[in-house]
């Protein structure tokens, strides 16, 4: 009896120290400025306002409207939209937020952030539909979003590790005995 009940605290402990540690990571990849030449992005892209403009990914789930530009130039510098996509917040969660990337180097005018702060704030709420990390979900986020067994979950992990991180769903739906339908019935949770 008393196996069981460490194993439960056990479980319970790994999976609060794999939630905070997937939100430290979140948040330090968010924070962290970067300004070296990746390999799917040009020198241009960081050489400064035109040339993101002129030549950044036109990041489609972006609505139109005022901000969007300094959204792309100051935020998406540093780190991948998903981020943003991923958390919707309300307009102090916004302000804290940029707060916070300015602190750490964010590179933008007051009007920036002001920009920034009125774009996401109009486009991107809190939401209701709880979002997942795939390529940091737990086997128990997992199946919780998608709605599968423990086991099923496992093995998109196993799968997930074996290829390095899954880069878009079809990605996900090539793991081996997956119910492709609770996938694509729970995408809106996803993100890649």
């Amino acid at each position: 009896m008393k196996v069981g009940i460490n194993k439960g605290i056990i479980h319970r402990g790994l999976y609060s120290l794999t939630l905070i540690s997937a939100s430290v990571g979140i948040i330090a990849l968010a924070l962290c400025p970067q300004t070296q030449v990746s390999a799917g992005q040009s020198a241009a892209q960081t050489a400064g306002p035109s040339a993101t403009t002129d030549h950044s990914p036109s990041h489609s789930e972006f609505p139109p409207g005022d901000g969007r530009e300094a959204v792309m130039r100051v935020c998406v510098k540093c780190h991948s939209p998903n981020i943003i996509l991923a958390y919707g917040q309300n307009r102090v969660g916004w302000e804290n937020t940029i707060t916070k990337m300015a602190r750490l180097g964010a590179k933008g005018t007051d009007d920036d952030y002001s920009d920034i702060a009125d774009y996401l704030t109009a486009n991107f709420p809190p939401s209701a539909v709880q979002k997942v990390f795939v390529n940091m979900a737990s086997d128990k986020q997992l199946a919780d979003i998608l709605g599968i067994s423990i086991d099923d979950a496992k093995a998109i992990i196993v799968y997930r590790d074996k290829i390095k991180g899954f880069k878009s769903i079809e990605d996900m739906k090539n793991v081996p005995n997956v119910d492709v339908k609770k996938i694509d019935a729970n995408k809106d949770h996803l993100v890649f």
